[in-house]
């Protein structure tokens, strides 16, 4: 059985790339917990003659790491070793972040082995790579979970390098929607920007999907990282609200873009189809479950309270001032 890995108050935080007027040709990269803006303002003080702006920032739940492979990789224009500016133009900063976030922040960061367990008030920020794919396993019923029998519900594929999947736990059915179960507000972005003013647009959701208790998704390797990649499962305990986010949309056939479950692939490769057995036999039956399907009036109604952004990031909550 796979050893269980708690990621209790997993957060998704930010990598930002700051100017100062003060400062031309200089941009500040750093991490933080806190919105840009508010990191930006709290580095305004009597020492700096002007205030900072934000040119660009991202989302991830590995910040540090993401930092340190962006701070490696500008290590030749550092203006000093032990602060945090570089002599790149923004547009260098920016594509050096994407970079770093696809390789710091995908599928080989999630390295413990086992399973991880999300539970109510986790915040996942996952990197993705093309042609990478996610195995949705569950109970369809309570028949198959007595008989031990899971299946294979649904696959979601990545379509471009730097996409996103957010995974949001939370207590309420009522909160989670997903486009192929049809449900209400399914096709909203329940964060659609980044910002308190409403101007930093989150990328184009293109997928929003629902897991239930006792679900679990594999996230899988492309064909082409199948060797050098492992796997990576995560197991539900609460009800988690799926968006992914592109902000380079392939378009199909139909001119549309490629949506999150537009799945290309004809069959799975030999190894993602190992790893899905594998993590089919050791689905043991789960201590929290709920029905996707054929819910009657004892069970909550799925995406009935739809709750605001900050909600799902609470960063955007404006913060408190300290009392003098």
């Amino acid at each position: 059985m796979l050893d269980i890995v708690t990621i209790p108050n997993r957060t998704i935080d930010f990598v930002y790339v700051l100017t100062n007027k003060s400062m031309p040709g200089l941009v500040k990269i750093g991490f933080s917990s806190w919105l840009p803006e508010d990191r930006a303002k709290s580095l305004y003080t009597t020492g700096v003659p002007e205030p900072f702006e934000v040119a660009y920032y991202t989302t991830t739940s590995w910040p540090k790491a993401v930092e340190s492979k962006v701070h490696q990789l500008l290590n030749d224009y550092r203006v000093n070793p032990g602060r945090e500016f570089f002599r790149v133009t923004v547009a260098q900063a920016i594509n050096t972040v994407r970079y770093a976030l696809v390789d710091a922040a995908s599928i080989n960061s999630w390295k413990d082995s086992g399973f991880y367990s999300l539970v109510s008030e986790d915040r996942v920020s996952l990197t993705l790579k093309s042609g990478q794919i996610f195995a949705l396993l569950s109970y369809s019923d309570l028949i198959e979970m007595m008989r031990e029998s899971p299946g294979i519900i649904d696959l979601w594929q990545a379509h471009s390098d730097g996409d996103v999947l957010e995974i949001y736990a939370t207590d309420s059915p009522g909160y989670v929607s997903g486009i192929s179960d049809h449900d209400p507000e399914s096709e909203e972005d329940p964060v659609p920007y980044l910002d308190r003013n409403k101007t930093v647009v989150n990328g184009l959701i293109n997928g929003r999907e629902r897991l239930m208790p006792g679900d679990r998704l594999v996230w899988l390797p492309a064909p082409e990282d199948a060797k050098e990649e492992a796997s990576v499962v995560f197991a539900t305990q609460s009800h988690c609200q799926i968006v992914s986010r592109t902000w380079s949309p392939v378009f199909g056939p139909d001119g549309l873009p490629l949506l999150l479950n537009d799945f290309l692939y004809g069959n799975v490769w030999p190894e993602a189809h190992r790893s899905l057995n594998d993590a089919l036999k050791s689905f043991s039956t789960p201590r929290n479950w709920a029905p996707r399907q054929e819910r009657d009036s004892s069970w909550a109604q799925i995406g009935s309270n739809p709750p605001p952004a900050d909600y799902w990031l609470p960063q955007l909550k404006r913060r408190k001032r300290k009392k003098k």
